[in-house]
């Protein structure tokens, strides 16, 4: 199964991106801004359901469950007070293939 990158959110632009890839790896430091950002992932596990965790060191986690049967797309919204600096990180199995990136407001 052939995964496309995450849609980019109108009004917004891509500060880090990786993928396909499979397994661990680091995005990077990112800075985030205050307001809305998206961490955004699609993956597709070999076979079962794999997982996939998005990090933000300093901001937060996501844990996404990533079919066989289809490619997931998954959304998650990071509403924040103040701006923040932290490393984009990806975990998973070998299993799972993904395309993340995490967006900001223009």
């Amino acid at each position: 199964m052939v995964l496309t990158p995450p849609d980019i959110q109108p009004g917004y632009h891509q500060i880090a991106s990786g993928g396909p890839r499979r397994g661990d790896w680091d995005l990077g430091p990112v800075q985030l801004t205050k307001g809305i950002s998206w961490v955004n992932v699609n993956c597709v596990a070999d076979s079962g359901t794999g997982r996939i965790t998005l990090v933000v060191d300093t901001v937060g986690e996501f844990t996404v469950d990533c079919p066989s049967t289809e490619a997931r797309f998954s959304v998650n919204q990071l509403d924040l007070a103040e701006g923040r600096k932290g490393r984009f990180r990806v975990e998973s199995a070998d299993s799972v293939q993904w395309i993340a990136s995490i967006q900001v407001a223009d």
